[in-house]
């Protein structure tokens, strides 16, 4: 091969990586992020039984983008003003207490009594941040035994 040829072929190869590097930065092939987050709204309802001052604390139209059940307590928090103790197990996230009222060393305690929830009237049975919610759902945390 000429001299003339190698650098023809020197230069192609060189336009072919530029064009290639100019390509790959961009993002020309890549697809796209899928957004996997959906607006949820829902309402929420916080009972206290057995407890004397405390009534319920009803949330009407929360939205968020966290859609569990655990993501709608954690919603309404700002608006209700209140905190939220959490621990972590095999099953995923248990809620020890919510207003000062669980489990946690230093809330208020009643013996034998538990944080759980229902979605439209039905019991959870899976961790709240696992349990996945729907637009319009009614999700009900009740402190009692």
């Amino acid at each position: 091969m000429s001299t003339k040829s190698n650098i023809i072929i020197t230069i192609f190869i060189i336009n072919a990586l530029a064009i290639t590097g100019i390509v790959y930065e961009i993002g020309y092939f890549d697809d796209e992020e899928l957004e996997i987050s959906t607006l949820v709204t829902a309402s929420l309802a916080i009972k206290f039984e057995n407890l004397d001052d405390n009534e319920t604390m009803n949330f009407e139209y929360l939205t968020t983008s966290e859609s569990t059940v655990y993501g709608i307590l954690s919603a309404a928090k700002d608006d209700g003003q209140y905190s939220i103790t959490t621990s972590q197990n095999n099953n995923g996230l248990v809620v020890e207490s919510i207003a000062n009222w669980g489990n946690c060393e230093t809330c208020e305690k009643e013996e034998g009594h538990a944080w759980t929830y229902s979605v439209n009237n039905i019991s959870g049975e899976t961790a709240p941040n696992r349990k996945v919610v729907n637009n319009g759902d009614d999700i009900i945390w009740i402190y009692s035994k």
